[in-house]
């Protein structure tokens, strides 16, 4: 039976009782996010609160999380307040269209449901975390707007076809992609996630970076590596 935990250098994350549990992907994405010094970071859908523990190890800058299911925000708001840092971290059972905030954040970061027209398993807490019907891709790109300064970054991760799809949507209110991160399973592999910085400001040039998972023995590569130093424990 697998572990019902998984154990990062500084924190613990329990995951029994969530859909979706600690992914490599989710791993990566946490690790490639640079967070501000000062302002607020939002974390679109909790899941386990992985993500906003990887931030919030790195920064003391204040971090709000949303989460629709109940489970697993029970579940996040379990690992935060373990975590060494529950002051910096609120969590909110709320779906992000009906989330009001008295602010606008200056970094957005969501890891949301992507499978659109695949058949539903039978997990419900599974479902709702990687089957977009509770969170489509027009009201994250909407509301992501809606709740992001001027002069803030929105990040968001996808498989290849489904970030072509969100892209056009984005862009087609006002979001510019500034940034690309491409993670493979192994070198020359097709692509396995896509990560996108988007901005409203104008973007004269588009950074992209190319990471592969692992080498042909099985090892991390070096690149995967120098980005989860901090936060494996084995590495």
């Amino acid at each position: 039976m697998a572990n019902t935990y998984f154990q990062f250098k500084q924190f613990l994350i329990e995951q029994g009782n969530v859909g979706m549990k600690v992914t490599t992907d989710g791993c990566y994405f946490g690790a490639v996010f640079r967070p501000y010094s000062t302002g607020r970071i939002l974390d679109i859908g909790a899941g386990t609160g992985l993500l906003s523990l990887m931030v919030a190890q790195r920064t003391e800058v204040n971090i709000d999380t949303l989460e629709l299911n109940a489970d697993a925000y029970n579940q996040a708001k379990a690992n935060f307040n373990s975590s060494p840092w529950p002051e910096q971290l609120s969590i909110f059972h709320t779906s992000l269209q009906e989330f009001q905030a008295a602010i606008t954040y200056d970094q957005i970061i969501c890891n949301p449901p992507f499978f659109v027209n695949s058949q539903a398993g039978q997990s419900k807490n599974k479902n709702q975390a990687v089957h977009a019907e509770t969170l489509s891709m027009e009201d994250l790109a909407f509301h992501a707007s809606r709740l992001l300064k001027e002069d803030g970054e929105f990040w968001v991760m996808y498989p290849a076809a489904e970030m072509e799809q969100f892209i056009s949507k984005a862009e087609s209110i006002g979001f510019k992609v500034s940034e690309k991160h491409v993670l493979r399973n192994k070198e020359g592999g097709p692509v396995f996630r896509l990560i996108a910085q988007f901005r409203k400001a104008e973007v004269n040039l588009i950074n992209t970076t190319d990471v592969f998972i692992k080498e042909s023995d099985g090892s991390y590569s070096q690149a995967f590596s120098a980005l989860l130093k901090d936060f494996y424990l084995h590495l």
